[in-house]
């Protein structure tokens, strides 16, 4: 999904804030549905078949900030779990068929006229289903999606106006606030080269008891606990002063989980905890990812980006909010958070 984030200055008749999201997002669920929005003021809701099967669907309405903005929907099928919709694939609300969803090759894109119509009805009781050229029936549930559309209306400041999703009103749409200005990219300096005296660190018992003082329990790396350490630490040099140090702390039959530190090359050592929930160190791009499955059938996860600035390893990406609900790698990929 395109972002985008800019917060154009105030003109007459143009607008007068950014949108109220806080800087590390907003996620808010309710029975079938949810909303994640991030600082820019976009936002999604996602709506999911009744109940918790694995073949079901899920559709997403998507609004940027700002006045006069449009919402866009998207229709997927949860594809680890039954068969596959077969084109053409009909929109029905109440018995009645709004039209055929477009085939976007791995999705279905939903009409200005059939979000139109979705809008109208999902506040309501109704029964919203698809049905492909086969007659498989699938339905969305409108259970939350009331609440989570309204939701949507109050982050992005348009209850009341003609644009809102569901609180319409006679406000001036004009007043409603745009996307924040997004922050100039992050400097990613070069990283100076490993040295062989390096690896030695990882052998010292102290680095390992300066790692364990910034941890909140024994839960977290309980390795670490073990003076001896029965998994080694790796060293990557980050500057003349400072090196970057790791070790396994979680693994089970598909996650594997380390902890990142940055770490002064000297005793006392001043480690500094990036993450315990790491997956690698990407060296090229002085950048630590983590995409960490929430079950073993991979259709929800978390995943999370830091990069090194020259002082400490910022987080500029985070996306974790999907069900498991039988999509791969789960149906949604817009990050709460953006730097």
């Amino acid at each position: 999904m395109k972002l985008q984030s800019l917060c154009w200055p105030f003109w007459a008749l143009s607008t007068l804030a950014c949108a109220a999201v806080p800087d590390d997002g907003l996620v808010f669920s309710y029975k079938d549905w949810d909303l994640a929005c991030n600082k820019s003021g976009q936002c999604i809701a996602m709506g999911y078949s009744p109940g918790d099967g694995i073949d079901g669907i899920s559709l997403g309405l998507q609004g940027e900030a700002g006045p006069n903005t449009a919402v866009t929907g998207t229709l997927m099928f949860a594809n680890l779990g039954g068969e596959p919709p077969v084109p053409p694939v009909q929109l029905v609300i109440d018995e009645v068929v709004v039209g055929t969803l477009r085939d976007d090759a791995s999705d279905f894109h939903v009409e200005h006229d059939q979000v139109l119509a979705l809008l109208a009805a999902l506040p309501g009781s109704t029964q919203i289903k698809v049905v492909d050229s086969r007659g498989a029936v699938r339905t969305l549930s409108d259970a939350g999606a009331a609440a989570v559309l309204l939701k949507m209306d109050e982050v992005q400041e348009r209850l009341g106006t003609p644009g809102a999703l569901v609180s319409r009103g006679a406000e001036d749409e004009q007043l409603v606030p745009g996307p924040r200005r997004a922050a100039p990219p992050i400097e990613r300096p070069p990283l100076v080269e490993n040295r062989p005296e390096d690896q030695a660190l990882a052998q010292l018992p102290a680095l390992r008891q300066a790692l364990r003082q910034t941890l909140s329990g024994p839960r977290q790396c309980p390795d670490l606990q073990d003076p001896t350490g029965a998994l080694p630490l790796t060293v990557e040099r980050l500057d003349e002063q400072r090196v970057l140090v790791a070790t396994q702390c979680r693994a089970n039959s598909f996650n594997t989980a380390n902890g990142y530190w940055v770490v002064q090359d000297q005793p006392p050592y001043a480690a500094q905890l990036v993450t315990t929930e790491a997956t690698q160190f990407e060296r090229r791009m002085a950048q630590i990812s983590s995409w960490q499955k929430k079950r073993a059938l991979d259709d929800c996860s978390t995943l999370s980006f830091w990069v090194w600035n020259g002082a400490q390893f910022e987080l500029w990406y985070r996306n974790g909010y999907n069900r498991c609900r039988g999509f791969r790698y789960g149906a949604w990929g817009m990050p709460t958070y953006v730097r």
